[in-house]
């Protein structure tokens, strides 16, 4: 079984992230405008440093996200590979959460935008596991729009998750 799935994080830091994006931008425009009073050295450090987190952000939205799952274990990739052996796999949980933001549509009207995000988790041997995935994408909420309870049973994590347990039944 191998699918390709949207990203999201586990924890809800995208303002965190926002904050530490805006901070390499704004240190990047810093060193090109008044740089030329560092050492060179020192400069060249921080080009490295902004440009390192810029595109670490850049990569992160290009990069796509999978899943492939066979008979003893669970892969989950990005840019690295998390392995999961069925083997070490105490149970699964999956969850959903709805996260929701704000966003200026025009100078005096404010939009709220809520989406819903899957969460797996995988309780192991060596600790947890989660994964995110974007199970309804975020949308203006004067326009409706759920979950049905059929979405959720036919959901990327939901079947992965059943595939997993039948495996996990099956080498018992």
């Amino acid at each position: 079984m191998k699918e390709k799935y949207d990203y999201d994080t586990v924890n809800d830091t995208s303002a965190t992230e926002g904050l530490i994006f805006f901070a390499a931008v704004g240190l990047m425009i810093y060193l090109f405008m008044k740089g030329d009073h560092l050492d060179r050295r020192i400069f060249w450090i921080l080009v490295f440093i902004s440009g390192s987190v810029l595109a670490f952000f850049i990569g992160r939205i290009l990069v796509s996200v999978r899943f492939s799952a066979d008979d003893n274990a669970v892969t989950f990739s990005r840019i690295f590979r998390k392995r999961i052996p069925y083997s070490s796999i105490k149970s699964i949980d999956l969850r959903t959460e709805t996260r929701s933001f704000k966003k200026k549509k025009t100078k005096y009207q404010i939009v709220t935008y809520t989406g819903v995000t899957e969460i797996i988790t995988f309780h192991c041997d060596d600790g947890d596991h989660s994964f995110a995935g974007i199970l309804v994408p975020p949308h203006d909420t004067s326009e409706p729009s759920g979950v049905s309870a059929e979405d959720m049973a036919n959901s990327k994590f939901s079947r992965l998750k059943n595939y997993i347990e039948e495996r996990i039944y099956i080498n018992i």
